[in-house]
């Protein structure tokens, strides 16, 4: 049996999107970018204290996870939060601790 047929899609889901925001820039990228509106044309967002090297090595590494579309760097550089990504991890964090819930109702 595979190990990927041991865990539901959503815990696959879920893994997957902790791993890629497993680093504290990517929260803070995130959060720059949607204080653009949810959208950057044409540069890299800023950061306090991270370079723009290491925004841009983030944001392939978002846009490697889906959290962000488009395209991240050069003259027409225009990415932004895949609001469906994100609403959908929502809708899988509220499932899994909905199911947290009911495993401890049930066990008590």
């Amino acid at each position: 049996m595979e190990k990927k047929e041991l865990y539901t899609d959503n815990e696959i889901k879920l893994a997957h999107f902790a791993r890629s925001m497993g680093h504290p820039a990517r929260a803070s990228i995130l959060l720059a970018i949607a204080t653009h509106g949810g959208e950057v044309d044409g540069k890299i967002v800023e950061v306090p204290a991270l370079s723009q090297a290491t925004v841009i090595q983030h944001l392939r590494e978002l846009k490697r996870a889906g959290l962000i579309t488009g395209r991240i760097f050069g003259a027409k550089a225009k990415y932004g939060i895949d609001w469906e990504a994100i609403t959908s991890f929502n809708d899988n964090v509220s499932h899994f601790t909905e199911m947290l819930r009911n495993g401890k109702e049930n066990n008590v």
